[in-house]
């Protein structure tokens, strides 16, 4: 049974219930049963209403705001997958110098409405990267031993660099990559192809 049969289902019971019917037998139910109860009939009447809103309204249920009585709207539905339009494209910053993946996906994820859509994730980026052989995966032995991502030397090309870091809590230096404004811009007219890969 899909997810909306299942509430329409349960907003039946709901109904049945604050009318004193079993919904299970459809007979009515013993006067002297909690069910019977008139605020547990007001509970399961306020239940069955906000289960018909979410069917009505696709997933939304109107909130009174509390100050101006106006309603509010309340997403309970699944975030939609990444997507970045042309014109959230040219909103994105585009840094003069090199910044890390971090950084970069960061700055794509400011131009989205994260409440109603997933953010975009390095994991995505450096997949990608490494299906297309501009970066390879490295274990690099250190105080913790950990996966580092390397360029290769197509990554040059499109601006992917090498950089040496000074871990603040062990002293350790480290190597991470970081992108040039030109890698920046690269990863964003390929945008589209790296979020095809799964």
């Amino acid at each position: 049974m899909n997810k909306r049969k299942v509430i329409e289902h349960a907003r039946n019971y709901m109904d049945l219930l604050a009318q004193g019917i079993d919904p299970i037998s459809q007979k009515a139910v013993d006067p002297r049963s909690i069910v019977v109860e008139p605020r547990l009939q007001k509970c399961f009447a306020f239940v069955s209403g906000i289960l018909e809103e979410l069917l009505a309204n696709g997933g939304y249920v109107s909130l009174p705001d509390e100050g101006s009585g106006a309603p509010q709207f309340e997403l309970v539905r699944k975030k939609a997958a990444f997507r970045l339009s042309p014109e959230q494209r040219e909103r994105v910053y585009v840094a003069r110098g090199s910044v890390t993946p971090i950084s970069f996906v960061n700055q794509i994820n400011r131009v989205i409405d994260s409440e109603a859509m997933e953010k975009l994730s390095v994991k995505r980026i450096n997949a990608w990267l490494l299906k297309n052989e501009y970066i390879v995966e490295t274990k690099e032995p250190s105080v913790v031993n950990r996966t580092v991502m390397k360029p290769m030397q197509k990554a040059a090309g499109i601006g992917i660099e090498a950089a040496e870091v000074t871990d603040p809590r062990t002293g350790e230096i480290k190597t991470r990559l970081v992108l040039t404004e030109q890698a920046q811009r690269f990863l964003l007219d390929n945008l589209d192809g790296i979020l095809e890969e799964e």
